[in-house]
């Protein structure tokens, strides 16, 4: 085993890296970090060349790390983007008071090369009046589901049915900036090993006049950067609150989460009841960088219809957060990370750039106390 480090991330240029295979006594986590390392130092299309597959833990801990099996070992994907690819925008509809504004800012994108799907687990039939008369040059696919599948059910359905290469949720009462798409998607042809692209968001109430920051809220940095997925990843989960966004703030691959079929959103088989964008954005975070764009991209809405404000649910997130918590320290990711700060480039970047710290603007707005939250 070799060490590359967090603050070298590597130069992305070798083309093959021989690997004779793990001593008995390395850690699941320190396997996981080696295999981290390795993928931030080959060039697109190299090869982790193993040389024994006897260690049953090396297959999903490469999967995790973002590598691909490949004969003779794991490659790391060309992530390059080519052309305009298909975006799915998802939309996992309960709620019909909202649903009509938040499709037609779907509807708005300047983004055209798009599919909605809507996969509605409601009771009553505004929703589905709603999608089929929005008929136009986009197409809408709506689908009812059969019997009430619950946010984390309606969620996969959507996800399952997307055909896209990159997933934009839309939650039924959020709404997306015109530029959305467009721009979020212009962060992966200008940094390939992108993983997640996600901006600053607006809070809006449910007039939709604007609202001021909650902690989760403020701007992570003053301006547009490139991320280090793993210390987004770290100080998300070691301050436990997620400023990093709700679904409908991140574009994604599809292709990175379908490692965890049939049971996606979940972060190293934790699956984070009632936080699935937190375990999601930790697992993407562990296969590739981030984008941040500092101008809001989409608004999230908060009215006392969410789920949010039920007590009950609101201890099962924080018991969620504990155990995300748990799972991130227990692989040792934090290791060697300040909790409270980001390894960042401008973006866009050119290679002459150094990666460098900055601290987490909204942490002012949350103490953090040895390390982790305080969760109550």
């Amino acid at each position: 085993m070799s060490a590359i480090g967090e603050d070298a991330r590597g130069n992305g240029a070798a083309s093959r890296i021989e690997f004779r295979g793990f001593n008995r006594e390395v850690s699941r986590g320190q396997k996981l970090a080696f295999l981290l390392e390795c993928r931030q130092a080959l060039a697109a299309g190299g090869l982790l060349a193993v040389a024994s597959e006897e260690d049953e833990e090396l297959s999903p801990l490469a999967r995790l790390a973002g590598l691909e099996p490949a004969p003779g070992g794991y490659t790391k994907r060309d992530r390059r983007l080519a052309g305009d690819p298909l975006v799915s925008i998802l939309i996992p509809a309960y709620n019909a008071r909202f649903f009509e504004a938040s499709l037609d800012s779907a509807l708005a994108q300047i983004y055209r090369n798009l599919e909605i799907v809507v996969c509605d687990d409601s009771p009553g039939p505004q929703i589905e009046e709603i999608a089929r008369g929005r008929a136009g040059d986009l197409p809408i696919r709506y689908e009812r589901n059969e019997t009430r599948l619950g946010p984390r059910g309606n969620f996969t359905r959507c996800f399952e049915r997307a055909r896209g290469e990159f997933v934009k949720f839309l939650c039924d009462d959020d709404l997306l900036a015109p530029d959305c798409v467009v721009s979020l998607l212009d962060a992966f042809r200008r940094a390939p090993d992108v993983a997640l692209a996600i901006s600053r968001r607006r809070r809006i109430d449910a007039s939709g006049a604007e609202l001021g920051d909650q902690p989760a809220t403020v701007p992570i940095l003053h301006e547009d950067a490139l991320v280090s997925g793993r210390t987004l990843a770290n100080a998300m989960i070691m301050a436990g609150l997620n400023f990093v966004g709700e679904p409908s703030t991140a574009l994604f691959r599809k292709s990175d989460l379908l490692d965890q079929a049939p049971e996606y959103f979940r972060f190293d088989g934790e699956p984070g009841h009632g936080i699935i964008d937190m375990v999601t954005w930790a697992a993407l975070l562990l296969k590739g960088d981030a984008v941040y764009h500092a101008r809001p991209f989409s608004a999230f809405r908060f009215h006392l219809g969410q789920r949010q404000h039920d007590p009950a649910k609101a201890h099962r997130n924080v018991a969620s957060i504990r155990a995300l918590q748990a799972a991130w320290l227990g692989l040792g990711m934090h290791e060697g990370l300040p909790p409270d700060q980001l390894l960042t480039r401008p973006f866009p970047a050119s290679d002459s750039m150094e990666w460098r710290w900055r601290p987490v603007l909204g942490f002012a707005a949350r103490p953090i106390e040895g390390g982790l939250a305080r969760l109550g």
